[in-house]
């Protein structure tokens, strides 16, 4: 799970850096509310 937990963590730091230099703080949050979510569904696939 760590090797995927990384990967799904660095997708989202990726794209997060990109929405704020687009100035796009809608996006941010969307982003942030979709990390939690798909970060929950893997730590539950694995527990």
């Amino acid at each position: 799970m760590d090797t995927l937990m990384i990967e799904l963590h660095e997708h989202y730091v990726h794209a997060v850096n990109e929405a704020v230099a687009e100035d796009r703080m809608d996006r941010v949050e969307e982003l942030s509310d979709q990390y939690l979510e798909e970060a929950l569904q893997l730590i539950l696939a694995t527990a």
